[in-house]
C-alpha cells in the first residue's frame, strides 16, 4: 500500500536528510519509524542473512537435544497425532 506525504510530513523529512523519523500515532500510542527504502531494504537484508547464518548451529542443538530421535517423528506432522481437546 502506498500513501502520499502530507505537507507537513515532507517538510520534516527534507529538514532531517537521513535521519529515520519516529510517528507516533496519537490514539493508540503505537511508534512507527519512516526511513528511505533502500535503507530498509539494507537493513532487511542484513537482518535476512544474520538470522539464515545461525541455521547451522540451530540444527546442531536440536539434535544434540535429541530431535534426531525417532520419537520425534511424530511432531512433523502434529495436527495428525494431536488429541482432540
Amino acid at each position: 500500500m502506498v500513501i502520499r506525504f502530507p505537507d507537513e510530513l515532507r517538510t520534516v523529512v527534507i529538514a532531517h536528510p537521513g535521519v529515520p523519523l519516529e510517528l507516533v500515532d496519537e490514539l493508540t500510542h503505537l511508534s512507527y519509524v519512516l526511513l528511505p527504502a533502500d535503507e530498509f531494504e539494507r537493513l532487511k537484508t542484513t537482518a535476512e542473512d544474520q538470522l539464515s547464518d545461525t541455521y547451522p548451529a540451530q540444527m546442531e542443538s536440536a539434535m544434540r537435544v535429541g530431535w534426531a530421535d525417532p520419537q520425534m517423528d511424530e511432531y512433523n506432522d502434529y495436527d495428525a497425532h494431536r488429541q482432540p481437546s
